[in-house]
């Protein structure tokens, strides 16, 4: 007795090219939301030596930079764990994305509504910290490692 199998029945075959761009959107996007952190970790102290340290720093006080940075977060994120969601259709990945990406945004968009000045900086922190972590799960649910290798053929050839 033959089966008839449905497309949802099949998994995607392996797709090397787009699990490699899944990839290096997910590498940009952890270093974006750490890039965003050490933007609002150390602009106070960077700019408090400013006059020790003879450097014209003032740049990264700018909207634009702040701005290019968010912006940056949300489309690495969009575009790495979205595809590699409809590869691996694991629904934390999206909740991660979800949570991750409306805290970043409601902290950028709602200063001094929605959000006090006490709670930017504990807020960005949770948002970007969130997104660093669903990267890092979209990458081991895309490839089975967190350090985005395959590990189909066994760990004999991986330098980890």
């Amino acid at each position: 007795m033959t089966e008839n199998k449905t497309n949802q029945d099949i998994p995607d075959p392996i797709d090397l090219g787009q699990d490699k761009a899944i990839l290096s959107l997910d590498n940009l996007g952890i270093f974006a939301s750490i890039a965003c952190l050490i933007h609002c970790l150390a602009l106070p102290v960077l700019i408090a030596a400013v006059p020790f340290i003879g450097l014209n720093l003032k740049f990264l006080e700018e909207p634009w930079v702040e701005n290019t940075l968010i912006a940056a977060i949300v489309a690495f994120a969009v575009f790495a764990i979205v595809p590699g969601y409809f590869r691996h259709k694991k629904v934390i990945a999206l909740v991660g994305l979800i949570i991750g990406m409306v805290t970043v945004l409601t902290v950028a968009f709602g200063r001094d509504t929605l959000v006090s000045e006490s709670l930017e900086l504990p807020l960005i922190a949770f948002g970007n910290l969130l997104l660093v972590g669903t990267h890092l799960l979209n990458r081991r649910f895309t490839t089975g490692s967190f350090l985005g290798h395959s590990h189909s053929g066994g760990h004999e050839n991986c330098k980890h």
